[in-house]
């Protein structure tokens, strides 16, 4: 009978495992699907003088649940019946695909016009997105009724273009999505029809652009158009940019920054810190001048094996969050040395912070913890800041364009930035060289003239430093 009861108790045990391995199993494969929800579209836009009729076809759509977002100015919007089951999962409020095993689906809107198009004319987000998911792929068909002539752009490479009895048309064809679709008049000649950019117009300087195509292979950046042309508004679309300037570096940062925000997760007030990264996985110094100051200082300051690490690091977390934090610990990563480089230029002070490498272990002050303490390491010597040490321990630190002064109730000296020699207590003694370095508007101490001038006692374990003023070691000692 003992012997029943642990069969039964152990079978009961096994079924329970594989209820669970399976539960585990399930979910994986549901995770896994929502986690890569990507598909390809092909798109039918036909011109009228009214609207744009289009015609909008998904393919490889995921077995699960798909949101979609229509355009805020579309209207008529409707299932469209390419096939017998292309609109089988579109729901009645046309508000989402539901779960099917029908990877194609298609519909249909339009978006209508303010009025007839003369000069130039910008459709702005006027294409469905499936939320949560990306594009692999986008051919766009564009039939012109009104044969009104010009030149259109998505952004997509143009792959064709026919004129044909009743209607004009042209094929756009790339990888990745499209978002806006712009029409001018004036019909440019193509410049450049590289893999990554086109350039409409015509200036016959074209190898200004060569940087660019270069720069946007590197960090395998979607197809972008150039229209330069001062006839006409300028523009700027994720994809392509309509405009009288023709400063190519400008030019490539836009295309560049938006490439780095549509691949990662980036806080949206840390703008200097989506200009490194383009510059970094770009090969270039892009945006204002405090991320380019940022990226040389960056490249001035690590090997060129631990940057190009770097740079395949980021390139690895395609998709996940990065912030000023994280590019601090990478830098870590592949050198072996903490820094506070970014976190502390990210502020909106215009200022650049130096490249500096940090002690990894914790700073204590008079038996006190200072998580934001950071000892430096330069140049082979070992700084530590004067405010945040001396204060803690009596003193008082200020500063104008010519000393510094520290003083307490018995010590008062005076530093000059650029002089070799110190007062103390009104007696000046002279050296050999200055004690202190001006890192990022403060004042760091070499550790030997830290302890000597300020009577410190400094002891260092494998985890911590300990910072003790020696009349406290003193009064220890005595007890």
């Amino acid at each position: 009978m003992q012997f029943l009861k642990r069969v039964v108790v152990f079978l009961l045990f096994i079924n329970g495992f594989l209820i669970y391995m399976h539960y585990r199993q399930s979910a994986d494969v549901s995770a896994n699907e929502t986690n890569s929800m990507i598909y390809s579209q092909e798109i039918e836009v036909t011109n009228r003088p009214d609207a744009l009729y289009i015609r909008h076809h998904f393919s490889g759509l995921s077995k699960g649940r798909h949101e979609i977002s229509w355009p805020e100015s579309s209207i008529e919007r409707a299932c469209y019946l390419a096939s017998v089951t292309s609109c089988d999962r579109l729901d009645k409020n046309g508000a989402v695909f539901i779960e099917g095993v029908n990877g194609q689906q298609s519909i249909s809107y339009e978006i209508p016009k303010s009025g007839p198009m003369k000069l130039s004319a910008l459709f702005k987000e006027s294409f469905v997105t499936i939320r949560d998911s990306s594009v692999t792929s986008t051919q766009l068909h564009l039939s012109d009724e009104t044969a009104i002539g010009g030149v259109w752009v998505t952004g997509l490479k143009q792959i064709g273009f026919k004129k044909l009895e009743l209607t004009d048309y042209t094929l756009f064809r790339g990888s990745g999505k499209v978002t806006d679709l712009y029409w001018q008049q004036n019909s440019l000649p193509i410049l450049v029809s590289g893999e990554r950019l086109s350039v409409y117009g015509t200036n016959n300087d074209v190898d200004k652009f060569v940087e660019v195509e270069n720069a946007l292979k590197d960090i395998d950046a979607d197809h972008s158009i150039v229209v330069i042309d001062s006839s006409v508004p300028a523009v700027h679309s994720s994809r392509f940019i309509v405009s009288d300037n023709t400063n190519v570096g400008k030019m490539t940062d836009i295309f560049l920054t938006n490439r780095i925000v549509s691949r990662f997760s980036i806080p949206s007030d840390e703008r200097m810190i989506i200009e490194v990264m383009a510059s970094i996985v770009g090969h270039k110094p892009v945006g204002v001048k405090k991320s380019r100051q940022a990226y040389n200082m960056l490249i001035a300051s690590i090997t060129k094996e631990e940057l190009e690490q770097f740079r395949e690091f980021l390139i690895n977390m395609e998709g996940k969050w990065i912030d000023a934090t994280v590019l601090d610990g990478l830098i870590d990563k592949v050198t072996g040395f903490n820094t506070s480089f970014f976190t502390k230029n990210v502020q909106e002070d215009p200022a650049i912070y130096p490249f500096l490498f940090e002690d990894s272990r914790e700073v204590k002050v008079d038996g006190k913890d200072n998580p934001n303490l950071k000892v430096i390491l330069k140049d082979g010597k070992t700084l530590y800041p004067a405010r945040m040490i001396l204060s803690q321990i009596g003193f008082s630190v200020t500063s104008n364009n010519e000393s510094m002064y520290i003083e307490n109730s018995n010590r008062k000296y005076r530093f000059p930035e650029k002089e070799h020699f110190y007062v103390y207590n009104e007696q000046k003694y002279d050296i050999v060289t200055i004690p202190f370095e001006v890192l990022g508007g403060d004042y760091y101490f070499e550790e030997n003239s830290f302890k000597r001038l300020f009577l410190l006692g400094i002891e260092k374990t494998a985890d911590t430093i300990d910072i003790v003023p020696i009349s406290t070691l003193i009064e220890e000692a005595g007890h």
